[in-house]
């Protein structure tokens, strides 16, 4: 904001010194002087604030892996996976039933069609966040890994 006011500014007074021949160059240049001192002490001001706050970000960042690091074993990871609205629902209703149940079931609990299922089960399998069995003329869906909201 304080670029987009400085860099305004500047133009003004420029516009200004162009149009205004009567006026004594020496006012106009003084004046367009004033107006791109004032623009270059606000751009450097704004650059300073945002070095510092990347600075301040950055050390953050550093002190929370470091405290991570001394706090977690290393073996253990952290994975971020997307979930829409359906997914989670799908999530929910295994992790309520002990983490597995029959296709059907889950279809009539969810309350979600065939289709959107067999969608929504595909997609969480590329996730690798389900499985699902073959059991005779039924498949039953596995929930893989817990996850946590």
């Amino acid at each position: 904001m304080l670029v987009v006011v400085s860099v305004a500014s500047l133009f003004f007074a420029m516009l200004t010194w162009i149009n205004a021949m009567q006026v004594a160059k020496e006012v106009v240049f003084l004046a367009t002087t004033i107006a791109l001192l004032v623009s270059l002490v606000l751009v450097v001001n704004v650059a300073v604030l945002v070095i510092m706050r990347l600075q301040r970000r950055v050390s953050d960042l550093e002190t929370r892996v470091a405290s991570s690091s001394e706090t977690t074993p290393a073996e253990s990871t952290v994975r971020v996976v997307t979930l829409t609205n359906t997914e989670r629902r799908v999530i929910n209703r295994l992790e309520e039933n002990g983490g597995e149940m029959g296709q059907d079931e889950l279809r009539r609990i969810t309350g979600l069609s065939k289709s959107t299922l067999s969608v929504t089960l595909s997609a969480l399998e590329r996730k690798a966040l389900v499985s699902r069995e073959v059991r005779g003329r039924t498949k039953t869906v596995r929930l893989l890994e817990s996850v946590a909201r």
